[in-house]
């Protein structure tokens, strides 16, 4: 391309291809990293669709399309619409810059102090409010050691209890086999056992004590 073209125009200063110009053309463009841009730059700093150039007024208007890294116009980062001026920087994140060319203007060399100040970073995310420790919390009191004290402690406070519960139960099973037994024999030697083996658990009986030759005599 000829450099003494006076055609609007972007130039590379700082970013994948130094030197690189971009004609700019009298209908809406928009510039990014997607192939589906009019100008097409492929740095991972711009967005799919960063920006779009607007033609107003003999120059063109820069609009920044939502980018993550933002557009910077002189070193300040663009929140809205701006008619760019001849000899303007336009950054796009921290690796990519261009100069814009006035239609009618020829190419030199244009400078200012903007160009060696840093394109500033974005500032931090904030911290989310649950990942910040509570204000004035207090701290835990320190555990005291423990002492020698505590080390030869007698520990016969829950095998005692266990011990008692285990005897009762021993106790309770014992009676109730005896109250068991006896109420048996007592069945059994009342009215000729008619009331044990005449019953409802005649059955039972016949069952069990059949094979050995019992037989009850009930009425």
């Amino acid at each position: 391309m000829d450099p003494n073209q006076t055609a609007a125009r972007l130039v590379v200063e700082q970013g994948p291809e130094p030197g690189q110009t971009f004609t700019l053309s009298t209908a809406p463009q928009t510039i990014g990293r997607s192939a589906n841009n009019a100008i097409v730059i492929n740095d991972a700093e711009i967005s799919r669709r960063h920006v779009q150039l607007t033609p107003q007024s003999g120059s063109f208007v820069i609009e920044d399309l939502g980018s993550t890294n933002g557009t910077f116009v002189n070193g300040i980062r663009l929140n809205r619409p701006a008619l760019l001026k001849h000899g303007d920087s336009v950054a796009f994140g921290d690796t990519v810059r261009l100069r814009f060319w006035a239609e009618g203007m020829a190419a030199g060399v244009v400078h200012s102090p903007v160009d060696d100040v840093p394109t500033p970073a974005l500032p931090p995310e904030p911290v989310p409010a649950y990942a910040q420790p509570p204000a004035n919390y207090p701290e835990p009191p320190p555990a005291a050691p423990p002492t020698f004290d505590d080390f030869g402690a007698p520990e016969t406070a829950v095998p005692a209890n266990r011990n008692r519960i285990l005897i009762g139960c021993g106790c309770l099973l014992v009676l109730a086999c005896v109250l068991c037994v006896g109420t048996v024999f007592f069945l059994d030697s009342y009215n000729q056992g008619q009331l044990l083996y005449c019953g409802g658990l005649r059955p039972f009986w016949e069952t069990v004590l059949g094979p050995l030759g019992f037989n009850p005599i009930c009425p």
